[in-house]
């Protein structure tokens, strides 16, 4: 009974062995070669269930590629009591291939011959081995191209066992001469007892390093290295790696440099004076740069915005093209024909009326042209003065009203304290040019119906409004109204004079006096366009008063004497036709010099009418020498000199007033009668 306890003791670990086994354990009849038992681990290589393998032969469950093959290894097997093969491929139930490491014994158990293989499956070391080779050979190909050279020393005896190619260089002996060798023997150390000692300090600290080494080559030269080694680890074996590096090149660097530090040095003091005169300059570079890269973004964004407006332009001058013409044509055609004799007065006056509304609607397109090439120059101007705002409201709708009973259209006004005295300081003249244009395209794009406009004060601001029964605008063309040389035409396709420019012009004018301008339209209902400006009421005595009547300027002018220096004749005859109205006393000069020198000559002169551009002496520098003799006498400059900026100009430089050309008459009595009365 104690036997038989023992046995199934012994049988219980076998068979917990052969179950748990991380190696596959096939059990096979001795004399058949047949399975008779197989582990998990050999069913979980194979991938077949343990049921369909007992009874079968190894090659029918893929570990021999035939029957024959499988025959021959087990005779051997059954002869020998042995086999084994490192490196063998099974099949697996899936066709997949498992290399594995199959070794079998014959041994007796109860005196009965059975016989165990032993199956390892090899995958992870077969790629391990695989890593190892190309580990082995990248490290190599590293070893023979390193631009350093490197020495592989036995750990033991200090004795050259390998060299890479660069060393061969540095040292100029061939390989064979240096294997087996020590380093004083190929010129690393001076001798044997010095080479010894780094020897011995090597193995015990695993490291030494010498920055500046000379080395002996074989003919006798000597090069500077840079030597360092390692004591390190292969398979358990330690091995020393000596790192040599030639700092010829960099020896030579080193010395070149000491020389450029003295040299440095003494230009130091120089360098650290022009650092400071630099660094200032820098500074302004630096702000500069910053600036041009703001002006360069600004520039694509103004490149892109130029891109999409040159169709827009190319339209816009052909559309100026004939607003020019139009005038000019009217002009020069009925000026021809006034020429002709026997014309009757009714005719003459009807001619004379045509040339005026047309020199007019000239005048009124060049100034667009001026105030946009201003706008895109960003170059606009605002002259801002105390502005009576419902006298200039007064004054648009007199006009306007004229205007509109030739069309069958009324004209309504109005504005929420039209008794009060309203002043505002802003530049009158803008907000008289955009009502202008608001009115004017009103009165265009409206057939029959009516025209209102006028203002309201809300809180800061006066709210401004002209509104028409007009054709109306598209909701999608609210916006593109205000671009420049945008022009939007009607459903019915009918072409409206103009040049597209008055809208874009007064949205620029309105934002520059601190407003903003918007639309409201419906298609054929009409539109109504506001505008606002910052309004704050005036505390002070009221600036603005009323011009007396002509009668009253030009009284006992006809004591008074006035120089005209004008170097063109048209424009000298037209002044002089003016002048000859008004009853006073004409001199005239033809450039600046000759209006010097008839001041200087002529006391009783009590004005100078003086333009700016002219040949030998301009406006300016006869104004400035004039006001150093008599500084009182007033000087008007008489241009064609007419942005706003011109005007500016001209009262810095001396002049008392300012007229641009065309000259009405009633401009011209005006400006005289300033300094006459």
């Amino acid at each position: 009974m104690k036997v038989n306890g023992k046995l199934q003791e012994y049988e219980m670990r076998y068979r917990r062995l052969f179950e748990t086994a991380q190696d596959g354990i096939l059990i096979l009849d001795f004399e058949t070669g047949k399975i008779t038992d197989a582990n998990p681990f050999i069913i979980k290589i194979i991938d077949y269930p343990l049921e369909e393998i007992l009874g079968k032969e190894l090659w029918e469950i893929g570990l021999f590629s035939n029957k024959q093959q499988s025959e021959t290894a087990f005779i051997e097997l059954k002869t020998n009591g042995y086999i084994r093969f490192d490196d063998m491929p099974i099949q697996r139930r899936n066709g997949k291939i498992t290399e594995v490491e199959f070794i079998s014994n014959v041994y007796l158990v109860n005196n009965i011959k059975v016989i165990q293989c032993n199956i390892r499956n090899i995958t992870e070391r077969k790629l391990a081995e695989a890593a190892l080779t190309f580990s082995e050979s990248r490290y190599r190909r590293l070893f023979e191209t390193a631009q350093d050279g490197i020495l592989l020393l036995d750990f033991e005896t200090g004795k050259i066992t390998d060299a890479n190619p660069f060393i061969i260089k540095i040292i100029d002996y061939p390989l064979e001469e240096i294997l087996g060798k020590e380093l004083w023997e190929i010129g690393l150390f001076s001798n044997k007892e010095q080479s010894e000692t780094a020897f011995i300090e090597l193995k015990t600290n695993g490291y030494i390093r010498f920055e500046d080494m000379p080395i002996q080559r074989r003919n006798g030269k000597l090069t500077e290295v840079e030597f360092i080694s390692n004591v390190y680890l292969v398979n358990n074996i330690k091995v020393i790696q000596c790192n040599i590096r030639n700092i010829t090149d960099r020896k030579l660097a080193e010395c070149a440099l000491i020389e450029s530090e003295q040299n440095l040095k003494m230009q130091n003091a120089e360098y650290l004076h022009l650092n400071l005169e630099y660094l200032a300059q820098n500074e302004v570079l630096t702000e500069s740069l910053e600036h041009i890269k703001n002006i360069n973004d600004e520039l694509i964004v103004s490149k892109v915005k130029a891109e999409e407006s040159d169709m827009l332009k190319s339209a816009f001058l052909a559309n100026m093209s004939h607003e020019i013409r139009t005038p000019m044509n009217a002009i020069v055609g009925f000026s021809g024909f006034l020429l002709q004799p026997g014309l009757s007065k009714e005719k003459i006056a009807d001619y004379v009326q045509i040339i005026n509304t047309s020199s007019q609607q000239l005048m009124s397109v060049i100034s667009d042209i001026i105030d946009i090439s201003k706008i895109e120059a960003g170059q606009i101007s605002i002259d801002l003065e105390w502005v009576n705002i419902n006298k200039l409201m007064n004054e648009l709708y007199t006009t306007y009203k004229i205007v509109v009973e030739k069309k069958n259209i009324s004209l309504n006004y109005s504005c929420n304290r039209p008794n009060d005295l309203i002043q505002v300081k802003t530049d009158g003249n803008r907000i008289r040019q955009v009502l202008c244009n608001l009115l004017n395209n009103a009165i265009k794009f409206t057939k029959e119906g009516k025209i209102e406009f006028g203002y309201n004060l809300e809180e800061d601001y006066l709210v401004f409004y002209v509104k028409d029964t007009g054709i109306g605008i598209a909701p999608e063309n609210q916006e593109l109204i205000f671009q420049r040389f945008r022009q939007i035409g009607s459903n019915d396709e009918q072409i409206y004079s103009g040049n597209g420019l008055g809208l874009s012009i007064s949205k620029a004018l309105v934002e520059r006096l601190g407003g903003s301008i918007t639309v409201t339209s419906e298609i054929g209902t009409g539109s109504t366009f506001i505008f606002t400006i910052p309004y704050k009421e005036n505390n002070e005595k009221a600036v603005v008063t009323a011009l007396t009547d002509g009668s009253e300027q030009i009284e006992h002018w006809d004591e008074k004497t006035v120089l005209i220096v004008e170097d063109e004749i048209n424009s000298h005859a037209y002044i002089e036709e003016l002048l000859s109205k008004i009853n006073v006393k004409m001199l005239h000069a033809w450039d600046g010099k000759e209006a010097v020198e008839k001041v200087k000559s002529q006391s009783d002169i009590s004005l100078v009418l003086m333009d700016i551009k002219m040949p030998i002496m301009d406006g300016y520098e006869a104004t400035r020498l004039i006001k150093q003799f008599r500084p009182k006498l007033p000087v008007i400059a008489q241009t064609a000199y007419a942005l706003s900026s011109d005007k500016v100009q001209a009262l810095k430089n001396g002049f008392d007033g300012y007229i641009s050309k065309p000259i009405s008459i009633e401009t011209l009595v005006e400006s005289m009668a300033v300094f006459l009365n």
